[in-house]
Formats: structure tokens, C-alpha cells, sequence
């Protein structure tokens, strides 16, 4: 059977993605703390893999380096995308609430 994530590491050898990151997982993250604050961190959770789930991936080193070569323009419209991600998932995830267990 084939496993989706290997979650067995070898801690003998270096981590090759130390270091590595999707900048729009921080942005998001950011955003969501300004705008979705009063939900829970269960719902912040699921906002943010839904809001992440519909923005490009932008892996990079560092995060210093990445926006000292975007393009001013290029922030202003990253802003907006995360933006709308955000504010939608949000909406979804109020639309859809965790379903109550019985016990």
C-alpha cells in the first residue's frame, strides 16, 4: 500500500526544507487575525486551509529576499487575492458549522 505522507525521518540526514516557505501561509494567517479574530481556532484553522487551498503556492528561502523582487504592483494584487480568499472562507466555514456530537 502506498503511503500519501511519509511521516518517518530520518534525523541523520540534513532537513532539506529547513528554511523553505509559502509566503501566502503567513500572509493568510495575518489576515485572518485582523478579520476573523472572534472565531475559534478550530474555525481559523479551516478558514485558512480553504483560503490556501485557492491561492497559488509561492515557496521561497526567505521572505526578505522574495519582496525586495516583487514588483509594487504585484503586492497591491497579492494583497487583494489573500483578501478575497480569506473573507470567502470565512463565509464558507460559517455557512458550514462543525456538526454537533451526540453522545
Amino acid at each position: 500500500m502506498q503511503k500519501l505522507f511519509n511521516v518517518e525521518r530520518n534525523s541523520d540526514q540534513p532537513d532539506l526544507l529547513q528554511g523553505v516557505t509559502n509566503v501566502y501561509e503567513q500572509l493568510v494567517i495575518d489576515h485572518l487575525r485582523k478579520v476573523g479574530g472572534d472565531l475559534s481556532i478550530e474555525a481559523q484553522a479551516d478558514a485558512a486551509c480553504l483560503a490556501l487551498n485557492r491561492l497559488p503556492s509561492k515557496y521561497v528561502r526567505s521572505v526578505v529576499d522574495w519582496m525586495f523582487f516583487i514588483a509594487p504592483g504585484d503586492v497591491e494584487r497579492i494583497n487583494r487575492a489573500v483578501d478575497m480568499a480569506v473573507t470567502n472562507a470565512i463565509a464558507k466555514v460559517l455557512d458550514n458549522p462543525p456538526l454537533q456530537e451526540t453522545g
